[in-house]
């Protein structure tokens, strides 16, 4: 689990972590648990690649052992 650097205010500074997590959904609870100041507005701020693939939509995507999930930054279009 790779954090964007602008999640380090709610992090304590932490840049990535290593979670047992079934799927995104299941991700986000574990790290709000260890992060209390990552809410589901947070989350809902940054884009999701899960293994190098950007994922639109991720609330059911499936994680498995290895997987890694980065928190990037959304950009708006215009």
């Amino acid at each position: 689990m790779v954090f964007a650097p602008q999640m380090e205010i709610y992090t304590a500074g932490v840049q990535q972590v290593q979670i047992d997590a079934r799927d995104y959904r299941h991700a986000c609870r574990v790290l709000s648990a260890q992060f209390p100041l990552l809410t589901e507005q947070v989350f809902a701020a940054y884009g999701v690649a899960i293994n190098d693939v950007m994922i639109q939509a991720p609330l059911l995507e499936t994680l498995n052992s290895g997987s890694e999930l980065i928190f990037i930054p959304k950009i708006a279009a215009g």
